[in-house]
């Protein structure tokens, strides 16, 4: 197993975070970041400059392909930025994320999230 990270954009944070919640209760991912970003980019011939909310959700190879319509079902462009980048990752965190993603669950806690 491998942990897959399925980049998107949105045009602002409630949208962004009404996905990561969706994702989250779902059980398609284990963790969602989400950032301030500016993008520039050609868009129906003219160049385009606006701020976005760039969502990093961390999720497993197995379930990316399901993360990823959910995504692509509710998304607000015309175009949405679908990228998956697969990541070899071992130990405790994809252990975390293996049990946090109900195709992959092997019931597991984060040692820090323990301490709070």
């Amino acid at each position: 197993m491998a942990l897959a990270i399925i980049l998107s954009t949105y045009p602002d944070m409630d949208t962004a975070r009404g996905a990561a919640r969706r994702a989250i209760e779902s059980e398609l991912a284990a963790c969602v970041n989400m950032a301030r970003i500016s993008s520039i980019y050609r868009w129906k011939g003219e160049v385009v400059e606006e701020d976005e909310i760039l969502a990093l959700f961390k999720t497993t190879d197995k379930a990316a392909p399901k993360l990823k319509d959910a995504i692509l079902e509710s998304h607000p462009y015309d175009v949405p930025e679908l990228v998956e980048l697969d990541a070899e990752s071992a130990g405790p965190y994809m252990d975390w994320v293996a049990g946090s993603v109900s195709v992959d669950r092997v019931p597991q806690q984060r040692d820090d999230a323990a301490e709070s």
